[in-house]
């Protein structure tokens, strides 16, 4: 009896259209939004105008690093109708204050975003406390907007 080299091969054929099947089941369809895609909130940060000052600006990347070292969410690139907004601006006077404007992400049921003002300020003194005060107060509120959006 003649062996066919083909029958020697059928293993690993039917192992790669097996395997080829498995990873077309996995990539997505294409169906969902990017906005749909995960489950962690998306993040969009603004820096607003030039720092005034060398301290200014070293608050600045502070709170961008902060920010963009949670796990818990994802950044974005750009503005998109499905990730949260963020303006961050210092302003120096008095004291040193660090304003944020938090717009929220666009809902499915046609509800407006909303949009939420926070300042966190502080003397010179505490240059190092203010912007982890800062994404403490983000960390609350958009916990809590997802929290509650969950519940709806």
């Amino acid at each position: 009896m003649k062996k066919v080299p083909f029958l020697r091969l059928r293993p690993v054929i039917l192992s790669l259209i097996v395997m080829t099947f498995l990873a077309a089941a996995w990539l997505p369809t294409g169906t969902f939004l990017p906005g749909e895609r995960t489950n962690k909130p998306q993040l969009f940060l603004a820096i607003d105008g030039a720092a005034p000052s060398q301290a200014a600006e070293d608050i600045l990347f502070d709170v961008q690093q902060r920010i963009e070292s949670r796990h818990e969410w994802r950044m974005v690139e750009a503005a998109a109708p499905y990730a949260w907004s963020l303006q961050v601006q210092v302003e120096e006077g008095e004291q040193l204050q660090i304003k944020g404007v938090l717009t929220s992400p666009q809902s499915v049921d046609g509800r407006a975003a909303q949009e939420q003002r926070f300042n966190i300020q502080g003397p010179y003194d505490a240059v190092g406390a203010l912007p982890e005060q800062f994404v403490k107060v983000l960390i609350d509120l958009v916990e809590n907007a997802e929290k509650h959006s969950a519940s709806l």
